[in-house]
Formats: structure tokens, sequence, C-alpha cells
């Protein structure tokens, strides 16, 4: 089984400091890789850089990238490694095509997901369109999307103010699988939660991962979360651990 993600060697740094070092992982069907570490370790860089978002200067020193279910030999930060910021800024044209298709992210706010001036459809409808096939009833298919994350089919008329904050997670994730992508990247979503809708946004977001056949990379600060649900756990040292404190 051909990994969807490939990361070898990653290093970023800023100007006066490295602020990822040598991560290397990989990320199958319907598995989970959790990236752990304290606040400042670079779990958030690093989810960008998977999907080609490389924002700081001078930026990637070393690493290679590359999605094997794709094209097992493209390396994606060919020709970006040690070039700053012009070329990291080529890299985020070229990649474009594949954000919020072949893989899609999940930020730890459902807030910074949805649009709060659309519908909850409406914005399932759109995530949807981005699919290489339509599905032949798009009605059926939001309901679906919706039933698969907990929401019932009134939930697609709401807009995301409507919502409680537990409902707006599940919709944010119902709009992060809509596209029917291969590799889902959720930053922290258990962030501002309880304790116990913690739990269940994180497992519910495994199950439908593993459900739709993606891989999930999960970001999180929570190994004891991690520890229950993870295939792999890469942990990420903070600025102490690397000697930067």
């Amino acid at each position: 089984m051909k990994p969807l993600l490939a990361i070898d060697d990653l290093t970023i740094r800023a100007p006066d400091r490295c602020l990822v070092e040598g991560i290397s992982f990989e990320v199958f069907p319907r598995e989970v890789t959790a990236l752990v570490g304290p606040s400042g370790a670079g779990k958030s860089l690093t989810a960008r850089a998977c999907m080609c978002v490389l924002d700081v200067d001078p930026g990637l020193e070393r690493g290679s990238l590359r999605y094997p279910a794709l094209d097992p030999d493209k390396d994606w930060y060919e020709g970006v490694r040690g070039k700053g910021m012009r070329a990291q800024r080529s890299l985020l044209k070229r990649s474009r095509a594949l954000r919020g298709a072949y893989f899609t992210y999940s930020p730890q706010a459902a807030s910074s997901a949805l649009n709060p001036g659309r519908t909850i459809g409406r914005q399932l409808q759109i995530a949807i369109a981005r699919r290489d096939t339509p599905p032949p009833d798009l009605g059926a298919e939001i309901r679906r999307l919706l039933d698969a994350v907990g929401l019932e089919a009134r939930a697609a008329r709401g807009l995301p103010g409507e919502l409680s904050g537990g409902m707006c997670q599940r919709a944010a994730l119902a709009v992060a699988i809509a596209p029917a992508p291969q590799l889902v990247i959720a930053d922290e979503p258990e962030t501002g939660l309880d304790p116990v809708l913690r739990r269940a946004i994180v497992e519910l977001l495994v199950t439908v991962c593993k459900d739709e056949g993606a891989g999930l990379l999960l970001i999180s600060h929570h190994e004891d979360t991690v520890r229950r649900i993870a295939d792999t756990v890469i942990k990420l040292p903070g600025a102490a651990e690397r000697g930067q404190a």
C-alpha cells in the first residue's frame, strides 16, 4: 500500500533559530498518524509544510515531500530547499489544485473552517463541487455527510452562528470530508472543547476518515488522546529540548 504522504528530514528555519528539525513520517490510507508535542514544537508549521505552505523566511532548509499515491517519484520540495520565500511562494501556486481536493485541512477552531455568512448546506455543496466526479444526487449526498458526522438533515439550513460549538465542529468535519479527499489534516480539533466533547469529536474524526477511506494526520498536544487512536505517533521536541530555550 502506497503512502498518501511522505515527509523526510523536514527542517525549517527562522532567521535566528531552527523551528522544525529532521522530521520524517508517512501517512497511509485509513490510518492515523499523530504529531504531538508542546506548544512551540512546530506541529502546525509541519502540518502546513505537508500542504506545500511554507511561510517563514528563510524557511525550508532540508527535506523532501512526496505524495506517492499520486506520483511516487515527484519531490515537491525540489528547487525550493534553501531558496527562500520566492521559491516557497512558487510552490504554493504550483500545489494549489491539491488543497481542498487531494487533501483537506481542518483548523483548530471550527469558526475558521466555516463561512459565517453561508449555510452549512451551501458550504457542503461548494466542497462537493471539488470532486472529480459529482454525485448523482447532491441533496442525498449532503444528507449522507451530515449523518456521517452525527448531524440531522435540518442542520444544512443553518448558519454556523446558529449551531452549538460541538455542532460546528461536526459541520467542519463534514466540510473537510465532502471533497472526498485522500488525506485529512486536522490541527488540534479538540481545542476549546470540554473533555467529554473532545473525546467524542476526535473519535468521530477517526471513524469518519476511516469510513471514507482517507488517511488522517492529527496534530495534538493531548498525548493521552493520541495513544488511544493513533496507528503512528511522531513526537516533536519543544524548543528547550532542541537547545533553543
